[in-house]
């Protein structure tokens, strides 16, 4: 009985002893959380004390502060690239609208023939639908910068979809003395895709190359175990760089003297890889060639 007693009293001890050590454990975490949550650090819980609750506890709070680390990693980008938006937008909306005043201007304050006016009217329409233009690429590249929202896709025939983009540039290349050959093996080829972002693709690229390309542009679809769409054209611009061209805001030194906002493609790059395709370019000597991949379902 004696024994027993003694071995009681031990066993009790080393308890009282753990359930300290296990108490003081649990302050230094707490006041480790509140450190890691006070003070901007990469610094994670670890243990002192080998219990596998309480090891897993850990590995679960750590879990928690790298997603919530990560989250406001890719805030503070967002609001990164928000703001060299901003900057964007007031210096880019600047140039027509000062322009669009100054032939205003010209027209109150000078005594102009009815051509001559009219010559100047149609400059202002220029420079205000300039104005349209660089106010939906920013809007559409603000929604890609807030857009949580789901793609919803359906059937599309993406030949047709071409066929139309093509239509509608038509007669802004014919005016420049260019034009589109689309050329396709079949009339009918269907991939499961969202219309009005696959549609928004195609028109950035063709309107890229209007706008930056010389010569005829040749889109050409090829159908295998995937779709691979391309886009190919001249260009006299030596400073173009494929590596940088489907960023945000790039533009070359004469990218920027035809009024480029440094958006088309980056809307394309970033649509393309919501529809779960891949986008690149491939610069040969003077032509540029841009290819889309999707695969063939």
């Amino acid at each position: 009985m004696k024994y027993i007693i003694i071995i009681f009293i031990i066993v009790l001890f080393f308890l009282l002893c753990y359930l300290f050590l296990l108490k003081k454990e649990l302050k230094r975490i707490r006041e480790e959380i509140n450190f890691i949550r006070t003070n901007p650090t990469n610094h994670l819980l670890h243990s002192e004390l080998s219990n596998k609750e309480i090891e897993k506890m850990i590995g679960e709070i750590n879990n928690l502060f790298k997603g919530i680390a990560e989250k406001e990693r890719k805030m503070e980008g967002q609001n990164q690239r928000f703001m060299k938006m901003m900057r964007n937008i007031s210096h880019d909306l600047r140039t027509p609208l000062t322009s669009a005043s100054g032939y205003v201007d010209l027209i109150l304050n000078h005594d102009l023939s009815l051509e001559e006016t009219k010559k100047e009217l149609i400059v202002v329409q220029k420079r205000l639908d300039r104005l349209i233009e660089l106010v939906d690429s920013f809007f559409e590249f603000s929604k890609i910068l807030t857009s949580s929202n789901e793609v919803s896709f359906t059937k599309i025939n993406i030949i047709g979809v071409i066929e139309e983009c093509v239509g509608s540039f038509y007669e802004d290349y014919t005016k420049e003395g260019r034009g589109i050959d689309f050329v396709t093996s079949t009339h009918k080829l269907e991939l499961l895709t969202n219309m009005v972002m696959l549609r928004r693709i195609i028109e950035n690229l063709i309107g890229n190359a209007l706008k930056h390309g010389i010569g005829d542009l040749k889109i050409e679809v090829k159908e295998s175990k995937n779709i691979e769409i391309c886009f190919s054209n001249q260009i006299d611009d030596v400073d173009l760089d494929v590596h940088k061209m489907f960023d945000e805001f790039y533009t070359t030194d004469m990218s920027r003297t035809k009024g480029s906002t440094g958006l088309g493609l980056f809307i394309a790059k970033e649509f393309t890889t919501q529809l779960g395709g891949k986008i690149w370019a491939l610069k040969e000597q003077n032509r540029i060639n841009i290819v889309i991949l999707f695969e063939n379902n």
